[in-house]
């Protein structure tokens, strides 16, 4: 592939679905995908165009890995599957590069110098450590397979280049190393506990983005005082909520996942190994390809990656830069180094799948990391309640039924109050299993005050019933007259304008879901009768307009290209040597013509072509001063003379 008709054929040829991801990768402008415009594409020769222009073959060039770059500079003598990656970027076949390619690749100066450095920067061989990232760099590479066309010399790609995977300068001490574990596991339940919190207001609705993208800084303080943690912190843990797929984002109010609502009530070691896994899979391939050929050593990831992508400087650095802040948070990573834990979470599966003894083991070394879970928790005569350490997920879950959380952490502060015993009585719980799940976690025993609370308030739950109105309009709400007098004389149920009917009856022309919310948010203990519960769930939050991903937006396109291919079935080099000459024609520019004669002989004219029909171009010939008329199915090329 040589030229931009054949690319045309090529791109025509690909399957949909091929094509989409092409279009995608090759990161197009927005002006180019568009239905209308100068720069839309509307068919296969705009399309291989616009691939061929200098500015997108520097994109796509500025992604391959060094070992293709390489290749591309000599196809003839590369290696087997070296020049992959380029040939998925329709960069080149599988013999040549494409001519725009090989046109940039000599001017872009920055690449030659690059891919003449030598081996990979700061980096050692002879250590265990290495071995192992080196074998497990190989074993990634060969998963992905074709996936990961756009990944760098793994190990073995460095040692061809005259490197290899190592450490620089790992610690080796075992009380550094004894100490880096301790704070890697410290960081990383302090996360967890933040990614719980702030999953678990995602789950109550609390979490939305604004139309313009984000969340408001109210709301992001808000998470911040809920999660315990800075509010510089809350976007970067609900975007690694978002890779873990323990969140969806498609509402404009977001909700958990039930990846995400299983992660809740799991053990705190699976907690981990879960995250780290979902995590790392999530990673851009080009990005855990440079984290594999780090192995150990996370302090030069940013060199790493500038030699493995010689033309990445511009993307993925940042990508980098924020892989390695993840691994901190994570406890993977401590002073530039993975520990043994976090090398060891590293080469799990995401699923607890495959050798199951072999992630039984790496979960049990993981706990052994984590903070010891305790059993019990201290109930205060001043309606606390203090975890002494974590609490298993399962126990925490069920304390949370019958108090809030104020103050999260490793010795988390929960609080009872009339508000959560009410929550829990209007959730089914009854006055028994309340005390119940206090007393079983209750270290020494349950204090009077909570005793009275509990009572107090599941002697009043529901005492108010909220029903509709004989003939279904307005609202009747029963109760004691004690209470019914206190709703009666409410400033902020004045406007209800109440009628009572009796004692222990009041009504209002309101519809009942109004009058039940605002006793509700005043604190009454109303509930609505049985009778009068709508069985119809609760109306689906507002859908934000679908956002205009790359991949729809590829999707659209080559949708529209299939359509303007079934208008016409001439040989795509046919069609480009007509589109060549409309242009000319638009242009009003001569034309070099080669005609193939009846005689097997070609012979060139110059035209400024005027017209094209019935499979015939009209032009005048500058060179004879005279019309000619050429038949299109024998003219061989089009050159431009402007």
């Amino acid at each position: 592939m040589t030229t931009a008709a054949d690319l045309a054929a090529r791109l025509r040829a690909m399957p949909s679905d091929q094509l989409v991801e092409l279009v995608t990768r090759r990161r197009l402008p927005g002006g180019a995908l568009a239905v209308n415009g100068p720069a839309a594409i509307t068919d296969f020769f705009d399309l291989a165009d616009a691939l061929r222009t200098p500015e997108s073959v520097d994109r796509a060039l500025d992604r391959l890995p060094r070992r293709a770059l390489e290749a591309l500079l000599d196809p003839a003598t590369a290696a087997p599957g070296d020049l992959e990656p380029a040939v998925a970027l329709v960069l080149a076949d599988e013999h040549e590069a494409d001519d725009a390619v090989a046109a940039r690749l000599a001017a872009r100066t920055d690449l030659q110098r690059a891919l003449a450095a030598g081996p990979a920067p700061s980096l050692q061989s002879g250590s265990s450590a290495s071995a192992a990232a080196a074998a497990t760099a190989a074993a990634a590479a060969d998963a992905t397979g074709p996936a990961d066309a756009t990944g760098p010399d793994d190990a073995t790609g460095a040692s061809r280049s005259g490197g290899t995977a190592g450490v620089t300068g790992a610690p080796t001490d075992p009380d550094t190393l004894t100490r880096a574990r301790g704070i890697a596991a410290e960081r990383a339940f302090t996360t967890m506990t933040a990614l719980a919190e702030l999953l678990r207001q995602v789950d109550d609705g609390a979490v939305h983005e604004l139309a313009k993208g984000g969340i408001g800084a109210p709301l992001a303080r808000a998470l911040s005082a809920a999660a315990g943690t800075e509010q510089g912190q809350v976007a970067p843990l609900l975007q690694l909520l978002t890779m873990v797929d323990a969140v969806d984002t498609g509402e404009q109010v977001w909700t958990a996942t039930e990846t995400g609502r299983a992660w809740l009530v799991t053990d705190w070691a699976e907690r981990w190994a879960e995250l780290v896994a979902r995590w790392r899979n999530a990673l851009p391939d080009p990005v855990r390809s440079v984290l594999a050929l780090a192995a150990d050593d996370w302090d030069h990831v940013a060199e790493l990656g500038r030699w493995a992508y010689p033309g990445g400087a511009d993307w993925l650095d940042a990508d980098l830069a924020a892989a390695a802040d993840a691994a901190e948070q994570l406890g993977l990573v401590v002073d530039g180094h993975t520990t043994s834990t976090g090398r060891t979470l590293l080469a799990l599966p995401e699923h607890p799948g495959g050798d199951v003894p072999d992630r039984d083991a790496a979960v049990a070394v993981a706990r052994a990391d984590l903070p010891p879970i305790v059993d019990s928790v201290y109930l205060q005569h001043d309606l606390t309640v203090i975890a002494p350490g974590p609490l298993a997920p399962a126990d925490d879950d069920r304390l949370r039924a019958v108090a809030d959380v104020e103050a999260p952490g490793l010795a988390t502060r929960y609080r009872i109050s009339e508000d959560s015993i009410r929550r829990a009585l209007l959730g089914g719980r009854g006055r028994e299993e309340i005390l119940g799940i206090l007393g079983d976690l209750s270290a020494t025993g349950l204090p009077q005050p909570v005793t009275y609370l509990v009572d107090q308030v599941a002697a009043r739950a529901g005492s108010i019933v909220v029903d509709r109105d004989t003939g279904g309009i307005g609202t009747v709400v029963r109760g004691p007259a004690d209470q019914l007098d206190l709703i009666g004389v409410d400033a902020e149920l004045r406007h209800f304008t109440w009628d009572r009917r009796a004692l222990t009856v009041l009504v209002t022309r309101y519809p009942l879901d109004v009058v039940a919310a605002e006793l509700e948010r005043q604190r009454y203990p109303a509930v609505v009768a049985a009778g009068a519960r709508e069985s119809r769930s609760t109306a689906p939050s507002p859908r934000r307009p679908a956002a205009r991903t790359p991949e729809t937006q590829a999707r659209d396109l080559v949708d529209r290209l299939r359509v303007a291919t079934e208008r016409g079935d001439r040989e795509p080099e046919q069609e480009w040597l007509g589109r060549q000459i409309d242009l000319a024609i638009r242009g009003k520019v001569p034309i070099r013509v080669i005609v193939r004669m009846p005689d097997g002989t070609e012979a060139p004219f110059t035209i400024v072509p005027t017209s094209v029909a019935a499979g015939r171009v009209r032009g005048r010939d500058t060179h004879a001063d005279v019309e000619r008329t050429l038949p299109l199915s024998l003219v061989v090329t089009v050159e431009s003379e402007a």
